[in-house]
């Protein structure tokens, strides 16, 4: 891991929901998190959502974050943040990486914005040619919600040993969905009843972590 350290970022642009990007080359050996300090000392965490290998020229860290109308931090990126505007983070941190010590094949399970570090490790998988079957399961509430569905999709595509699985809790009648519905981590129970011989990586709302380890312990092996 990488020495943690404090320093300013600048932004670039914002995205939906949102892509953020900044650049430091110490981000660039691990998958990570960083910690946004703000002003009042308080601090906020993100996943990576880039692999070290896709942070480009200028070195680019791509960040999803969700907006939470009353949240310090997310109020001020979504209603006031300006272009240039300089913040301060600290990082990497974290263990959230794929361990490739294992041929054992992959569970992604990822709600919400949870997507983020999953998508850093199918770069990395697939920058690195490793070939261990994989699936990522991506649950929302809403079709607007798979906010990178094509990405997924065509990363599927082009990752002969890679499937993706969308699950909505709440799709509307009128949306025309037509693919899998429910709680995320109970797709993954019905689709693989014995993951005694699987590597599950989940990353979401803590009740759908806490959810998806009760249950798969107690009902998968």
């Amino acid at each position: 891991m990488a020495e943690r350290k404090a320093f300013p970022l600048r932004l670039d642009r914002v995205v939906f929901d949102a892509v953020q990007r900044w650049a430091d080359d110490e981000l660039r050996s691990v998958n990570a998190q960083i910690e946004f300090i703000l002003r009042d000392g308080a601090r906020r965490s993100y996943s990576m959502a880039n692999a070290p290998e896709h942070l480009g020229e200028p070195p680019q860290i791509e960040l999803h974050l969700r907006h939470m109308p009353g949240g310090k931090f997310t109020d001020h990126v979504f209603s006031a943040m300006k272009e240039k505007e300089i913040l301060r983070m600290e990082g990497p941190f974290g263990s959230f990486f794929l361990r490739e010590d294992s041929d054992k094949p992959i569970v992604l399970l990822a709600s919400g914005t949870g997507f983020a570090p999953l998508k850093a490790i199918i770069e990395h998988m697939e920058f690195k040619a490793i070939t261990r079957p994989a699936v990522l399961y991506w649950g929302c509430r809403s079709k607007a919600d798979l906010y990178l569905h094509d990405w997924a999709l065509q990363a599927a595509a082009s990752m002969p040993n890679l499937r993706y699985v969308p699950v909505r809790s709440e799709p509307k009648a009128d949306d025309g969905w037509t693919g899998r519905t429910g709680f995320v981590h109970r797709a993954v129970m019905a689709d693989l009843p014995d993951l005694s011989g699987h590597q599950v990586y989940a990353c979401g709302v803590p009740i759908m972590v806490e959810s998806a380890q009760r249950d798969f312990v107690a009902q998968c092996g």
